[in-house]
């Protein structure tokens, strides 16, 4: 008897797969479902497109949110959507490495075209009373970094209600004890923005990106941005970890970045914030830290927040990052994100 699935197109005890048939994909309700199910069933979901589509950035943090893969069908066969390498099948996503095959044309160096988008990931606790407002810090973050305002925000694309705080903050609480992502958009600008209650509040997740102009050749200012950015929030917010970092999306009319089957540069780190209960669960020694690295230490002495800048790029970005991350001590990192409170 043949089985239909109620949202995928194929599916076994592995991966589900979703085959998109336009050039624009956005994060419609159908789309959205399907990751949900999938990371639900515990599945890897697979998104398959034509040679020439190009993804949303909603939909390209939607992947990102549950670990997707991304395949393109061309004439010449199925080939893997970041790396440009033939897949024959769908497992090597995953499970296949190593550059001995066909790769897809344009994916032997980055697209001379596409833009710089800083992209941000920051998490940050209030307290879970009336004047609460949800979607605020992805405000700041947008402000921060220098990007448009937002004009719309949804549910799914496309986005058809003007951004207002108090509209979101109303289907956040809707949606409590813990909030599917509420999407917003503006020119040049992305955020997914959810909320859940804790045993001491709400925590407040804002994802997103803006764009910031032709892909950067130096990082100079990508970092002096992201450090001012960061700085803010810890200043304004109560944030326990966030991120921000330099990645490399094509661009579609209107400024909006998109995700096409071309060669990226490899996404950067570029600052880190470290709230208050970080510092305390990661036993910081902050003047080693201080002494070692670009650190900035904000607030009281008692309750400080630090902001970290990945500033030399002699050194290497990702190695800064590794080098950070040795000093502060594997295990206490460990140990402090199994702190993370039970939502």
């Amino acid at each position: 008897m043949h089985v239909v699935h109620p949202v995928a197109d194929e599916w076994t005890d592995r991966y589900v797969l979703w085959a998109a048939r336009t050039r624009r994909v956005l994060l419609t309700a159908p789309l959205a479902t399907f990751l949900d199910v999938a990371a639900t069933d515990g599945l890897r979901p697979v998104l398959v497109t034509n040679g020439d589509a190009a993804l949303s950035p909603l939909v390209s943090l939607a992947l990102r949110r549950v670990g997707g893969h991304w395949a393109v069908r061309t004439e010449r066969g199925v080939f893997d959507g970041l790396s440009g390498y033939r897949i024959a099948e769908f497992e090597d996503l995953w499970q296949r490495s190593g550059t001995d095959r066909e790769r897809l044309p344009g994916y032997d160096r980055p697209t001379p075209d596409g833009v710089g988008v800083l992209m941000f990931d920051v998490y940050a606790h209030a307290r879970a009373v009336e004047t609460t407002v949800v979607g605020e810090l992805a405000q700041a973050l947008v402000d921060g970094l220098g990007g448009a305002p937002l004009g719309a925000w949804g549910p799914h694309e496309p986005l058809l209600e003007p951004w207002d705080l108090p509209t979101v903050t109303a289907a956040a609480r809707a949606g409590m004890p813990a909030t599917a992502a509420l999407h917003g958009l503006g020119e040049g600008t992305f955020v997914d923005v959810t909320a859940a209650r804790t045993r001491h509040g709400v925590l407040e997740q804002a994802k997103g990106g803006v764009v910031l102009g032709a892909y950067p050749r130096e990082i100079a200012t990508p970092v002096e941005r992201a450090s001012d950015a960061l700085t803010a929030v810890a200043e304004r917010f109560r944030p326990t970890i966030g991120f921000v970092s330099l990645a490399h999306f094509d661009v579609a009319a209107g400024a909006e970045p998109v995700q096409r089957p071309t060669a990226k540069a490899l996404e950067v780190p570029l600052a880190v914030v470290i709230g208050p209960r970080g510092v305390h669960d990661l036993q910081l020694d902050l003047e080693a830290l201080v002494e070692r690295h670009d650190v900035s230490i904000l607030g009281p002495s008692r309750t400080p927040s630090v902001v970290v800048r990945f500033s030399d790029p002699d050194v290497g970005l990702w190695a800064q990052l590794l080098a950070f991350a040795y000093d502060v001590g594997p295990q206490r990192i460990a140990s402090a994100v199994g702190m993370d409170e039970e939502v």
